[in-house]
């Protein structure tokens, strides 16, 4: 599924953007296990919050 909404949400977002959007998604799944123990949990919030801030930045 997570596969599936990265496409879809590039496929919505210019084509100059994919590279560097593309890198983000990576970035926000980085060290990020399929577990729901509270370190990953925030693990994933610091993650996210740097995802949204360098997507925001250009």
């Amino acid at each position: 599924m997570y596969a599936d909404l990265k496409a879809h949400i590039l496929s919505t977002q210019p084509v100059d953007q994919h590279q560097r959007l593309s890198s983000c998604f990576d970035r926000l799944m980085s060290d990020i296990t399929r577990s729901l123990d509270s370190k990953n949990r925030d693990k994933f919030s610091q993650n996210l919050t740097t995802f949204r801030n360098e997507f925001r930045a250009k």
